[in-house]
């Protein structure tokens, strides 16, 4: 197995993990979400996949609005 394939394989479990911590409305999910998409950008660039790096980016400004939006209604940021 390569370093491209190793780092694929942890994106896609550290996406699943985030998914499902979200689900069960644990506030790290999001943490691990954005570790996750950082890690898809990293693959998508060792792939040369516009659209694999694309979608992190816009993924990764989507979890990082998720995460503010969700600290500030637990009252953890001033809103």
């Amino acid at each position: 197995m390569t370093w491209t394939d190793a780092n694929g394989f942890l994106s896609f479990l550290l996406n699943v993990a985030g998914n499902l911590m979200l689900a069960w409305k644990w506030p790290s999910g999001w943490l691990v979400r954005i570790v996750a998409i950082v890690s898809w950008g990293i693959y998508g660039l060792q792939i040369a996949s516009n659209p694999v790096i694309l979608n992190a980016i816009t993924f990764f400004c989507i979890n990082c609005y998720g995460w503010l939006k969700w600290r500030r209604e637990r009252h953890e940021l001033p809103g």
